[in-house]
């Protein structure tokens, strides 16, 4: 949890603008040792770890920089237990970033915090503090950005930020706050972290907070936002309240018409109800794991900036053409749920779809979009399609009118066979993964010529003979046949077959291991031929001889 936190408190400071470059000289560094600096537009940023006190902090760096020289100061992983007798004045430069952070820092003496009013970013996260420190803000009238992640704080009060008026970043994730008092959040704030603490209501507390820009509550145990949020939410851009116990989303998010990101994961959601038709400017929408039941054919009506829609894990059966509207859409999720009829008509005209993933349903029937004259209007492009653990026993031609497939993932259903129609015109596939189903045959790969297809899994099916099967595999690099019942491979079976990845020619691998083959002289000359033609047979095979016995023959590197 520790990594986590870190990662995100660095992609928040990125966020702000807030990172830092990379090391220049440092003229001081050896003085201040066991302190280190960098240099970066004009600050100093000078870093004390695993300090035993205070005084080995001021001993180090003061005196050593200018009285206006502009220091970034970081004292982390120590023991400050003589803090509350010196004071950040003895340091001797001006400090305009004080990060106080691992210091297992409880209670904080508030005159140890003179001359700090020029600092305006303070992060003393990571600590053990069990309130905000109103008295210490007071010496920093200019704070702009306040870190208290991961600490003790169990209650906001209204006036813990009266003193910091220009505070617009307040960062407090990880507590244990179970309280907010209704005015306690500064109005001009843009961004707001409270989450991974125990809030059950937000007490309209953030009501008022109409400059807000992203505004983060997850891992929390809301039951409600209604009323609660900024009533237009004219500048929110993000929000994240996942892994909450919302049952709706609140009617106020309609008119939040410049949000890109909303994370509504892991809820209890039963329906949108229309709150995000209009939301013309959202990318990201993360609902999974709810409890989706129906999508309306409005439900995205107006989303054409729509990127990525995660939907998986709900118990949804039917899309009703909700996803026609999303023409910017890249990846949509709707992996566990509950379909048992899917339609390709639902991604009619979807031209940049990246990933489709209907995985771990209950799918017996896919069928095709429309035959359609306006083929140039009404073109659904796709790269990468996840059909895999559902309960398919033929593919019916369902992806003709697909274009630009690149991986197929069927694998783990009962298909019985691959018919005429369902490979054709699937020229840029280049991985398709038919393993763990009911095949007795891939006769039908012989005949249709598959041009870029690069990686073939079949392993776990009922194939019985290898002959003609990779003739429409022109560039084949990986073939997976473990674990069938094959008996006879031929020696034709690679003759139209040379891999070449990116141009480059290889060597085709051929994986056969768990096959009860035929062993004699036939087999010794079909593995000569396959080998000779640039490929390798890769597995131990249990090779059954005329008589009956098993021999158990190695063809490896």
């Amino acid at each position: 949890m520790l990594g986590t936190a870190t990662v995100m408190s660095t992609f928040l400071y990125t966020l702000l603008g807030l990172t830092v470059g990379s090391s220049l000289h440092c003229a001081v560094r050896r003085e201040i040792s066991p302190c280190s600096c960098r240099q970066r537009d004009g600050s100093l940023q000078v870093a004390c770890e695993r300090m035993a006190s205070f005084a080995q902090v001021r001993d180090a760096v003061a005196g050593k920089f200018a009285p206006e020289q502009r220091v970034t100061l970081r004292i982390a992983y120590s023991s400050l237990p003589d803090l509350g007798q010196h004071r950040f004045d003895e340091l001797g430069f001006t400090v305009t970033s004080l990060k106080l952070n691992h210091d297992n820092l409880s209670l904080l003496n508030d005159e140890a915090f003179n001359g700090l009013e020029w600092v305006e970013f303070l992060s003393l996260a990571d600590n053990a503090l069990p309130e905000i420190p109103q008295y210490v803000l007071k010496r920093m009238p200019h704070v702009k950005t306040l870190d208290m992640g991961r600490s003790k704080i169990s209650t906001v009060l209204e006036n813990d930020f009266k003193s910091v008026p220009e505070l617009q970043h307040l960062f407090l994730p990880g507590n244990m706050i179970s309280k907010l008092e209704k005015n306690c959040i500064p109005y001009i704030l843009r961004h707001l972290h409270i989450g991974r603490n125990r809030i059950e209501s937000l007490n309209g507390s953030l009501r008022h907070l109409n400059d807000l820009e992203w505004l983060f509550l997850n891992q929390n145990q809301l039951v409600s936002l209604e009323d609660e949020l900024p009533p237009d939410g004219a500048k929110l851009i993000l929000l994240h309240v996942s892994d909450n116990k919302l049952q709706k989303l609140p009617q106020d998010l309609r008119k939040y018409i410049y949000l890109e990101s909303l994370f509504v994961s892991k809820n209890e959601i039963q329906s949108f109800n229309g709150t995000l038709q209009k939301l013309r400017k959202l990318k990201r929408l993360h609902a999974d794991h709810n409890k989706i039941k129906e999508l309306s054919s409005d439900e995205f009506m107006d989303l054409e900036n729509m990127e990525d829609l995660q939907l998986g894990h709900n118990c949804l059966s039917v899309l009703n053409g909700s996803l026609l509207p999303l023409r910017s859409l890249r990846c949509v999720n709707l992996t566990h749920n509950l379909f048992e009829n899917m339609t390709l008509r639902e991604i009619t005209g979807l031209r940049n779809l990246r990933v489709i993933d209907l995985s771990h349903n209950q799918i017996r029937h896919l069928s095709s979009g429309p035959m359609t004259q306006n083929l140039v209007e009404l073109e659904t492009r796709v790269a990468e399609l996840r059909l895999e653990y559902n309960l398919l026993t033929a593919l019916d031609g369902s992806l003709m009118g697909l274009h630009g497939l690149q991986k197929l993932n069927i694998s783990h259903n009962l298909i019985e066979t691959i018919s005429p129609d369902d490979l054709i015109n699937l020229d840029e596939l280049k991985v398709l993964d038919i393993s763990f189903n009911r095949l007795t045959t891939l006769e039908e790969t012989s005949k249709t010529v598959l041009p870029a297809l690069e990686f073939l899994y079949v392993s776990n099916n009922l194939l019985t003979a290898l002959e003609k099967d990779f003739h429409g595999l022109p560039v084949l690099c990986w073939a997976d046949l473990s674990h069938n019942q094959i008996q006879t491979v031929g020696q034709d079976l690679i003759a139209h077959t040379r891999c070449r990845r990116f141009g480059v020619y290889d060597t085709l691998r051929i994986y056969v291991d768990g096959n009860p083959i035929v062993c004699g002289s036939e087999l010794e000359q079909a593995v000569a031929a396959i080998e000779a033609h640039y490929a390798k047979i890769h597995g131990v095979l249990e090779c059954t001889t005329t008589n009956l016995t098993t021999v158990a023959v190695t063809i490896i590197e």
